[in-house]
């Protein structure tokens, strides 16, 4: 079995990120290739890696191409090289050692797996996490608080990217990220994609990945745009008719109002009508949608 780990890194020597990223690779009970993919790092990233970790693939860019597409690049490269799984892992997250062992030991070979999302040293849950686990939360807390045990996997809703074990065949049926998507939402929008080709998405409660973040990883990066990103997110929607998405542009008019940022948004929508069209339609195509392999 062949399993790769795709990181991508923009100044990941913060805090020691990217050694405690790697670190956790190296002690993972199931061996893993990784491959960093370097979005024009200035902070010694680019210097450090290669000389730290010559058996990992290197992949620099000049210039930042955003999480998604810098993480296409990385899934090519794994597909190209005939991969099993590929797990998807932020710079500042690491795994447990035995995370892949147990959720390898769940897989039905097609759907999303997680682990569950701690926070930086282990103590609590991710807080973005913690919301995303309400789809799952009451099985977790029936089966924990009554048959104090828990069960080996747990369907859930949308779980953020920052560590995903994907399966071949979930890559060949689905594709990569939609570019539209530079930074933030991207993976919003993968889920809306697997709900459309019946995938599932899975938690692994024995597995664990660390997460060290506060909120968001970057929360200058977060709000920049997050209207338009909201806007987008519910244009692209292919589980939505016409009339839903309406109703999903109304709402974010509630939560931010008659803003600047709100206006700017519909009007790069109206510029960009052609390409999330073209989306709409390759997303509802089974395939290496976006996933330009050689």
């Amino acid at each position: 079995m062949k399993i790769f780990a795709v990181i991508v890194t923009y100044n990941a020597m913060y805090r020691g990120w990217i050694d405690r990223c790697m670190k956790s690779l190296s002690e993972s009970t199931v061996p893993v290739t990784a491959i960093i993919v370097d979005n024009g790092s200035c902070d010694g990233t680019r210097e450090h890696v290669p000389s730290a970790y010559p058996e990992a693939v290197w992949m620099p860019q000049e210039n930042n191409l955003g999480f998604g597409q810098a993480n296409n690049l990385g899934l090519c490269y794994a597909l190209e090289h005939q991969a099993d799984y590929v797990l998807l892992l932020n710079q500042d997250a690491a795994i447990s050692p035995d995370a892949i062992q147990q959720m390898l030991a769940v897989s039905d070979g097609k759907s999303l797996l997680s682990p569950l999302h701690l926070n930086g040293d282990g103590t609590r849950l991710d807080e973005l996490f913690r919301i995303t686990l309400k789809d799952a939360h009451n099985l977790m807390n029936d089966d924990l608080l009554i048959h104090h045990t828990l069960a080996d996997c747990y369907e859930t809703g949308e779980v953020c990217a920052a560590c995903w074990l994907m399966p071949a065949a979930l890559l060949q049926c689905v594709g990569g990220f939609n570019p539209l998507f530079f930074h933030y939402s991207e993976d919003n929008n993968y889920y809306h994609r697997l709900v459309y080709h019946h995938i599932r998405t899975l938690i692994v409660p024995h597995a664990y990945m660390y997460h060290d973040r506060k909120l968001f990883g970057n929360q200058k990066a977060h709000d920049h745009g997050l209207v338009r990103r909201e806007l987008t997110l519910a244009a692209c929607n292919i589980n939505h008719s016409l009339a839903q998405r309406v109703a999903d542009y109304l709402r974010v008019l509630f939560r931010h109002g008659l803003s600047v940022s709100f206006f700017s948004g519909i009007t790069w929508l109206l510029l960009h009508l052609r390409s999330i069209y073209h989306s709409r339609k390759e997303e509802r195509q089974s395939g290496l949608t976006w996933l330009n392999l050689s």
